[in-house]
C-alpha cells in the first residue's frame, strides 16, 4: 500500500516465486507468444535468473510407401464389402408352405409363428372350434432382386392364398365305448346332449325318487384333433349308439304274454321262436307264465343303466320265545306275553338295463319300531 492507503495497480504488484505472464498470454491460455516483456517483468526475471525455455520441435514422422499401400488396400476392401452388403442386403422375406413359395413380403417383422397364429385365429373364427394346421409354414429372409420384384405382395393378398392352401384338423369330442372309438361329435356339450337323448326314455318324472343314470358299458369322451369330415351331427351319433347286434337271450314269460306278442317284441317270427324253443313250446303255440324262452334280442352298442335307491317301510316280525317250566306237565303251553310286530326301513338298490329289472339288493335296514317278543311257557314235568 502507498502512503495514502491505496493498493498498487496490478502491473506494479510484487510477485512471489514465479515470473508473471503478461496480460495477453494469460488471455490465450499460457500459450507463449513472441512478444517483448515489460520493463518490470524483464527486471524481475533478471533478479531471479529466470530464462525463457525454448522447446525443441519434434521431427514429423512420415509413413512409408509400403504402409501407405497397405492402408489403401484395406480401405478399398472395406469399401467393396460395404457395396456388396448394400447391393445384396436381405430386404425381404419369402413365405413357403412345404416346398411351395407363396410370395415375398417386404415387412421384416413377419415370422412363421406370426403367420401361423393369424391363420389359426381366422380358421377358428370361421369353424367355431380350436383348429390345428397340418402344413408347415416357413419364412426365409432374402434379397429382392429385380427378377423377384413380381413376387412381392402385401399381407392382405398373401393371407387368402395361405388360407386356400392349408388344410386343418378341428378339436372334437370322440365318444369311446369300452375303449373303442365309436362316433365323433363337435364338442363336449354335443356329447352330453347325445347321452341325455339316449337316457331320456328311461327317465322318471317323480322327483322324489333317487335315480342315477349311466351306461352299462364304459362310455368316455376324449377331446382330440380330427379331420372335420369325421364329425357327425347329434342325431347321427344317437342312431349309431342305439344300433347294435342280435344276440341270444333268455326271456321269462309274463302274465298276458302270447306267442305272437313275444315274437313281435323281439322282432322275430313265430316259427323262429318255436324253432329256438322246440323242446318247450307245443305245436299249438301255447306258452305258460314262468317259462324261460330263448329269443334273439338286439343289444344296442350302448345300454342305459339306471340305479334306483328306494327306502321302504316294512314289518319287523316279532320273535317267539319259549320258556321251560318244570312245575307244569308236559304238553302244557301258555302264552304269557303277546307278541307284537314292529317297523323297519329297508333301503334297496334296484338296477335296470334298458328298463328291464336285472337286480334288486337290500343295502341297509333300520328298525324304527322295536317288535315285542311273544313269550310261550311250556311244561317239562
Amino acid at each position: 500500500m502507498d502512503s495514502k492507503g491505496n493498493f498498487p495497480v496490478r502491473e506494479e504488484r510484487t510477485p512471489y516465486g514465479r515470473a508473471i505472464r503478461n496480460e495477453e498470454e494469460q488471455k490465450k491460455g499460457n500459450k507463449k507468444k513472441n512478444k517483448k516483456l515489460s520493463p518490470y517483468k524483464q527486471k524481475y526475471n533478471a533478479q531471479h535468473n529466470i530464462k525463457p525455455v525454448k522447446r525443441k520441435k519434434l521431427p514429423k514422422r512420415s509413413m512409408s510407401a509400403k504402409n501407405r499401400r497397405i492402408l489403401a488396400l484395406i480401405v478399398a476392401v472395406f469399401a467393396v464389402i460395404a457395396v456388396l452388403l448394400f447391393v445384396f442386403r436381405q430386404n425381404g422375406k419369402e413365405v413357403f408352405i412345404g416346398e411351395t413359395s407363396m410370395g415375398i413380403v417386404e415387412d421384416k417383422s413377419v415370422t412363421a409363428e406370426s403367420l401361423l397364429q393369424t391363420l389359426t385365429a381366422q380358421l377358428q373364427q370361421e369353424v367355431g372350434a380350436n383348429v390345428k394346421i397340418n402344413e408347415t409354414i416357413e419364412v426365409k429372409p432374402l434379397h429382392i432382386s429385380k427378377a423377384r420384384q413380381k413376387d412381392v405382395c402385401q399381407m392382405d393378398y398373401l393371407m387368402p392364398l395361405l388360407r386356400q392352401k392349408v388344410t386343418y384338423q378341428v378339436e372334437a369330442a370322440v365318444i369311446t365305448v369300452d375303449g373303442k372309438e365309436t362316433v365323433i361329435v363337435a364338442n363336449q356339450a354335443e356329447a352330453d346332449a347325445v347321452f341325455a337323448a339316449l337316457q331320456e326314455p328311461y327317465r322318471q318324472q317323480d322327483e322324489t325318487r333317487s335315480i342315477e343314470y349311466g351306461f352299462q358299458e364304459d362310455v368316455q369322451v376324449v377331446l382330440q384333433f380330427v379331420d372335420p369330415s369325421q364329425v357327425v351331427a347329434k342325431e347321427n351319433a344317437i342312431q349309431t349308439l342305439q344300433s347294435g347286434t342280435r344276440v341270444p337271450k333268455e326271456y321269462t314269460v309274463q302274465s298276458g304274454d302270447a306267442l305272437y306278442k313275444i315274437a313281435a317284441r323281439f322282432d322275430m317270427t313265430q316259427d323262429e321262436l318255436k324253432e329256438m324253443n322246440a323242446d318247450l313250446i307245443p305245436a299249438n303255440g301255447t306258452v305258460n307264465v314262468g317259462w324261460v324262452l330263448n329269443v334273439m334280442a338286439e343289444v344296442p352298442m350302448v345300454s342305459v343303466k339306471t340305479t334306483e335307491t328306494v327306502v321302504l317301510t316294512e314289518v319287523a316280525k316279532y320273535n317267539v320265545v319259549y320258556q321251560q317250566d318244570s312245575t307244569k306237565n308236559r304238553g302244557y303251553e301258555k302264552v304269557t306275553q303277546q307278541g307284537k310286530d314292529g317297523q323297519k326301513e329297508v333301503t334297496k338298490e334296484i338296477v335296470r338295463i334298458n328298463g328291464e329289472l336285472t337286480s334288486e339288493d337290500i343295502v341297509g335296514e333300520t328298525i324304527t319300531v322295536e317288535p315285542i317278543d311273544e313269550i310261550v311257557v311250556q311244561g317239562t314235568k
